[in-house]
């Protein structure tokens, strides 16, 4: 056995580990005798003794026909065989005719795996072991066996190796190909890395495997004898603990049918949290609670697994009925085909109250969806089915509504909430005095609410209860409860979450892709003194109020003016060409009505009459009668129009209502040939739609990952802003960020939105600035050059050299590893960045290092990762032809605008006015400064100082504003060379510069040594995970510092140096 470091700081304390964890150890070579041959993947006598242990009541006979059942491929599809077995697996499946002691026959139940009593199991932990494969044999690291099924596939690499994770999917992804018998039992593949781990399906795509970040169990702690836990250490323990291994097996696997094709699914953390902890909190007889899980987390799964324990017997909730709630009607046929998809049997839509109380009444139990608005319906016992026929007597003139309410007084409540719905005003009704029919009286009812905000808490507490006297409510919710609902949401679903997981928390699993804000505000000359007068003569002798009305009438048509309109369109459409659609990405266009939707379409299709760049684009909105609706109108008209005149149509502006489901799901399609057919040949594989145009429609609960921008000129609010700019979060293939363009100055409305959601999220959490890529981009760079620095030819003038250098260089593969991390890193920063101009100067070094990759590509034709695939392929050219030959986009913006925290962010939107210079730097060399001093604060110091006298200066006049600007000019350089002293002393992350600018203070010319010790002091820290949030390990910091300052400075001086250097470390 290898003891290299692979060995020592992975599989040997994953081994230690799962020993602790109830497992029996034993090396790949002790299982000689109980395999005989290498393509066995299951261990015989062990699967024999636990049918007999777990199954007393069987005859040798039907044991042996368990076995056969069990071990007998069925299919040529690996995941088909492998979803047979789970389903074996969870014993819910497979009986068998068995004489009974009283001589009765009956057909008893085969459990291959004891749920209840985990240690009824044998568990058992083998490293090494060899299965035969095609193409020679596969030697997974680590097996995990549970009653002689090798359930789980752990494959490690060294802590330190370059590129430690995708060697480790690469391992997984060989084995899987070449070894299939093996993974016909698996449950969970992961790759671990000492100080790291992933999980993820069989048959997943890399991008599909998931961190599992936890808390530190106590629990855990002490097996580690008291060492901080690695994330490696997390993953092992809430994963393959027995009884949490069974717990996932059983409840946590979905397969799931898309588009004809089989995915096997595990669950993310959070949603395993967020389900065990739902379970435990309905058992415990609270009423329900709130799942806040944030846009792109995986909700709707997350439901699915909710349901699953619900139904399962062990946990007592006696067959419950589970009723699926949504608010349109679109979300409620997602959410029944996603139940369906994945393996829930009579899932039932509800179409009208009458059918929803007919399946409630129904005591049998299970699975019901229905939407906001069959409760909104009167209730009539005597109504004819939704699906009959219609009576004669509905010819007769319709009851009025007052009519109605006298007929039927127990229907007032639900009037009212009608009528205060569409007034948008929720109010609660004295129950006493408006009585209602109870749908059902079950306890054991379960409403799981779809997308809950704000508008469903008053109606769910006022009018579901009434009617659903004893069910229990769970309301998922992408975004938080506001301050004004925290009293309701304390009435009616108590006062604490159920289960939260955050924006920051999805980012940086990778669950969600960051948001990257800017703004462009279009500037019209606007002559306000004649305005003034002009309206005064037309207006004058109308009331305040009327006058008031009138201008905000005038501030609506200026939003549509078509000038405004126009150079939006010129704007929108070539930040599109150069930022989204190189990386084949579509985008979102959010407009403030149905008329503004049409009036960008009639714009955009007038700049391409005259010769202007274009996409496709299509309007998205819903329409009325024609009666009563003049954009339904004129639609049809042109309709009419194009039938009778075949060889003159007019261009439909609006997408027909038939034909709105197609263009919206074709639309998540990538670009392509439209005439190609996918493998059902019954669908389009490619759609050129590039942006859909909308008002309303498809701002909740759309999911289109492969939108990449959300272009805004609608003054959202609340949660409908946080929802909406949720659509372009989702994580797609060369998607680095989603995008927000705001052309209609929402960024106070998002400070209003903040706010009101309790401080729960904070902009930056929500919204990354754009301006914090460009020094990371000079960082990465950096990082790449130094990679470079033992070669001897110049990179310029002798280019050709340089590269065949370099590719002898990385021959080893750790230089190899190192150089594709490095580059991989550059080249998303130069992808994020551009196409601002700040990334130009990178031209001749991206060209340079691109062009290595593909030259080591043909040296190394078997190092898989230098591969240029189509889409890398794709990037290059567009980024080389489009971006890097261009002068970029000029803003409507004097400069990008910086989010931070909400007070700067309110303050710099501002003062940041177009074509003001001084006032544009001032506020940008107060942000990065005031940035800079958090994280690097003897560097920025000085510079704060500097900038403070230099406004006193200009307020005292003691400098013009040219003075001043040259004055700015300079300081901005200073502050753009802020790692320069600490790249020459060979230091190249923020943390190692800042550290080195502060030691300077205290060791002046022997910093960089003093520095260096630092680091190697707090080595072992550093790589614990989470050490930041525990006071413990920083604790521990301080006092080694300590300990290296002391030389210098005096006992109080150097414990507070201490604590402000280990302060330094946990901001950077």
């Amino acid at each position: 056995m290898s003891q290299g470091p692979e060995f020592l700081t992975s599989e040997q304390p994953a081994l230690a580990l799962l020993q602790r964890l109830g497992y029996q150890y034993l090396p790949g070579t002790a299982l000689a005798d109980e395999r005989p041959y290498l393509t066995q993947a299951v261990l015989p006598q062990r699967l024999r003794d636990a049918l007999t242990r777990l199954n007393p009541e069987l005859s040798d006979t039907n044991q042996q026909k368990a076995y056969d059942v069990l071990t007998t491929e069925h299919t040529a599809s690996l995941l088909e065989d492998n979803q047979r077995v789970w389903e074996l697996l969870r014993g819910d499946t497979l009986t068998l005719k068995q004489a009974l002691p009283s001589g009765e026959e009956a057909f008893v139940p085969v459990r291959f795996l004891d749920y209840q009593n985990p240690a009824s199991n044998e568990f058992l932990a083998v490293n090494q072991v060899t299965f035969h494969g095609k193409a020679g044999h596969s030697i997974p690291d680590i097996v995990l066996y549970v009653n002689g099924l090798p359930l789980a596939v752990i494959e490690c690499k060294a802590s330190g190796a370059a590129n430690a994770w995708n060697s480790a999917y690469s391992d997984l992804a060989f084995y899987q190909k070449n070894s299939p018998r093996l993974f016909v039992y698996n449950q969970i593949c992961a790759g671990i890395w000492g100080v790291g781990g992933r999980y993820g399906a069989l048959g997943a795509p890399q991008a599909f495997y998931s961190h599992y970040r936890a808390d530190d169990e106590p629990e855990l702690v002490a097996l580690l004898d008291g060492r901080p836990p690695t994330a490696q250490d997390q993953l092992l323990y809430n994963l393959f603990r027995p009884e949490r291994l069974l717990d996932l097996v059983r409840h946590f696997v979905l397969f799931e049918l898309d588009e004809g094709r089989i995915l096997k699914k595990l669950p993310r953390y959070q949603q395993v949290r967020a389900v065990n902890n739902t379970i435990a909190k309905l058992q415990a007889h609270q009423q329900g609670g709130v799942v806040w899980h944030t846009q792109g987390s995986g909700k709707s799964l997350t439901m699915a697994y909710l349901t699953r324990k619900l139904q399962a017997p062990e946990y007592g909730f006696d067959n419950p009925t589970v009723l699926l709630l949504t608010d349109r009607q679109d979300l409620d046929q997602q959410i029944t085909t996603t139940f369906q998809n994945v393996g829930f049997k009579g899932v039932q839509q509800a179409r009208s109250v009458r059918h929803l109380d007919r399946l409630l009444r129904n005591d049998y139990g299970g699975i019901l969806t229905t939407t906001l608005q069959k409760f909104q319906q009167p209730y009539d016992p005597d109504a004819p089915a939704a699906d009959a026929p219609p009576a004669e007597d509905e010819l007769a003139a319709p009851e009025t509504e007052p009519q109605r309410v006298e007929r039927r007084l127990q229907d007032n409540l639900l009037i009212t909430i009608t009528k205060a719905l569409r007034d948008g005003k929720w109010e609660e009704q004295r129950r006493e005095e408006v009585p209602l029919a109870v749908l059902s009286a079950k306890p054991n009812l379960y409403v799981l609410v779809d997308e809950a905000h704000r508008s469903h808490y008053g109606f769910l507490a006022a009018f579901m209860r009434t009617v659903l006297p004893n069910a229990k409510f769970v309301a998922f919710t992408g975004t938080p409860i506001s301050k004004e609902d925290k009293s309701t949401l304390a009435e009616f679903y108590g006062d604490q979450y159920l289960d939260v997981y955050t924006l920051v928390e999805s980012v940086a699993d990778g669950a969600t892709v960051p948001l990257l804000y800017d703004a462009g505000i279009a500037r019209l000359d606007v002559k306000k003194a004649e305005l003034d007068a002009e309206f005064e003569t037309r207006f004058g002798h109308e009331s305040e109020e009327k006058q008031a009305q009138l201008k905000e009438a005038a501030l609506h048509q200026y939003q549509r003016s078509a000038g405004r309109l126009r150079d939006i369109s010129r704007h929108l459409l070539e930040h599109y060409r150069d930022k989204i659609f190189p990386d084949g990405h579509k985008a979102l266009l959010v407009c403030a009505g149905r008329q503004a939707a049409l009036d960008y379409q009639q714009t955009m299709l007038a700049l391409k009459e005259s010769g202007f760049h274009h996409f496709t684009t299509k309007v998205v909105v819903s329409l009325g009668s024609p009666k009563s609706d003049p954009i339904a109108a004129d639609h049809f008209e042109r309709v009419a129009w194009n039938r009778d005149n075949p060889h003159d149509p007019r261009p439909l502006l609006v997408t027909p209502p038939e034909e709105i489901k197609a263009v919206t799901e074709d639309f998540k399609l990538p670009f392509g040939d439209e005439s190609l057919l996918d493998q059902s040949g019954t669908r389009k594989k490619h759609d050129n739609t590039a942006i859909l145009i909308v008002s309303d429609m498809l701002l909740t609960g759309y999911d289109a990952p492969i939108a990449g921008c959300l272009y805004l000129d609608k003054p959202l609010k609340e949660h409908n802003l946080l929802q909406a700019i949720a659509r372009v979060n989702r994580t797609y293939k060369s998607k680095a960020a989603g995008y927000i363009v705001d052309y209609n100055g929402i960024t106070q409305h998002l400070l209003q939105a903040l706010e009101i959601f309790s401080g729960d999220v904070r902009p930056d959490d929500l919204l990354k600035n754009l301006s914090e890529e460009i020094p990371q981009l000079e960082l990465n760079h950096a990082k790449v050059l130094a990679f470079c620095k033992p070669l001897k030819a110049d990179r310029h003038d002798r280019r050709a050299s340089f590269i065949d250098e370099c590719v002898q260089f990385i021959e080893p593969l750790h230089r190899r590893d190192e150089f594709k991390a490095l580059l991989k890193a550059f080249n998303k920063s130069v992808n994020l960045v551009l196409p601002n101009q700040a990334a130009l100067q990178y031209q001749a070094d991206f060209k340079l290092f691109n062009e290595i990759k593909v030259r080591a590509r043909n040296a190394y034709p078997d190092d898989d990762e230098l591969r240029i695939s189509p889409d890398e392929s794709q990037m290059l050219r567009q980024l080389l032809n489009e971006h890097l030959t261009s002068q970029g986009v000029q803003n409507l913006l004097a400069a990008p605008v910086s989010i931070i925290d909400r007070e700067q962010f309110r303050q710099e939107l501002l003062n940041a006015s177009p074509g003001t210079k001084m006032l544009t730097m001032r506020n940008q060399l107060k942000h990065v400064i005031r940035l800079g001093l958090d994280r690097n604060p003897d560097f920025y110091k000085p510079l704060a100082q500097r900038l403070e006298e230099l406004l006193q200066a200009y307020e005292a006049q003691r400098l013009d504003q040219t003075q001043l600007l040259l004055a700015f000019g300079a300081l901005a350089e200073d502050v753009r060379h802020e790692n320069r002293e600490g790249h020459a002393e060979g230091f190249l992350t923020d943390g190692q510069i800042a550290i080195f600018n502060s030691m300077k203070t205290i060791f002046a010319g022997e910093a960089a040594a003093a520095t260096v010790q630092l680091f190697e002091l707090v080595s072992g820290e550093l790589e614990i995970v989470g050490w930041r949030e525990k006071g413990e390990v920083r604790s521990d910091m301080e006092s080694k510092i300590r300990t290296l300052l002391l030389d210098k400075l005096p006992r109080p001086q150097a414990r507070e140096k201490a604590r402000e250097l280990v302060e330094i470390l946990r901001k950077n």
